[in-house]
């Protein structure tokens, strides 16, 4: 008897929570890219892989909070560019992120059937994340900023403030499936570890091969840069962004056998 009872406890605890809270749990795959100061714009062979998971809280049929889990990689060279060519930098940067995002339907968007079962809509919120650029010297990856490129010393946790757009669609009334682009303002001009001048040295001082590169490219193997020379735009900002394919579950109430 006591079986039956904590069964018919549960079972009803669980029907109550999914239909007064309308929880999704999911997750998404797709491709990230960047804009800074090596991508002035974004380049298709520098996307890379990103993915996430989510946990979403359809607070009612307009409105849904999505805490997100995300991870995304990005990565830029001056080879893509022409005119960049000589200055020969390069990076990649592995980005963990970690979001809190509302959501906004243009239509109705429930598990009621009165309720549009696909929908356009608008996101934004808030994130912080952990990056760590890094590049590549004779077949090894180095962490870039304890080489102090420019002479500067940057956070790597920092925030960022996601946006964009999307459409979802109930394929039935518990699984959803969407494609959205959201793309993240940040506060950091250093994803790409370029920003300001080369670093002006002390008498003696060894430059860091890292902050000029051109001596791999110039055919007396010399650098090309003076200390103070420019070497990135330190008023613009660098951003990341992502393209994701999604799908999630959504809890409806569950039907108490008793």
């Amino acid at each position: 008897m006591f079986r039956y009872i904590s069964l018919y406890l549960i079972v009803s605890i669980l029907g109550y929570t999914a239909e007064a809270q309308s929880w999704e749990f999911g997750g998404m795959l797709g491709g990230s890219n960047y804009h800074g100061d090596l991508a002035y714009n974004p380049i298709l062979k520098e996307t890379n892989f990103s993915g996430g998971a989510f946990v979403k809280y359809n607070i009612n049929e307009t409105w849904s909070i999505r805490p997100t889990l995300s991870y995304m990689k990005i990565s830029g060279a001056d080879s893509n560019f022409k005119e960049y060519k000589l200055r020969n930098l390069s990076f990649r940067n592995n980005i963990y992120e970690l979001s809190s995002i509302m959501e906004y339907n243009f239509q109705p968007f429930s598990n009621r059937s009165i309720h549009e079962r696909s929908t356009f809509y608008l996101l934004g919120g808030i994130a912080v994340f952990l990056h760590k650029p890094q590049a590549k010297m004779e077949g090894t990856w180095y962490d870039l900023p304890q080489r102090k490129t420019e002479k500067q010393r940057y956070e790597l946790i920092q925030v960022s403030l996601p946006m964009g757009a999307g459409i979802k669609h109930a394929v039935t009334p518990n699984f959803i499936v969407g494609i959205e682009a959201g793309w993240r303002m940040t506060f950091t001009d250093y994803l790409d570890d370029v920003s300001t001048v080369y670093p002006d040295l002390e008498p003696g001082q060894v430059p860091d091969r890292f902050s000029d590169r051109s001596w791999e490219v110039t055919e007396s193997s010399r650098s090309l840069s003076n200390p103070g020379d420019t070497r990135g735009n330190p008023n613009l900002n660098d951003w990341y962004f992502q393209t994701a394919i999604s799908i999630s579950y959504r809890f409806t109430p569950i039907k108490c056998p008793f």
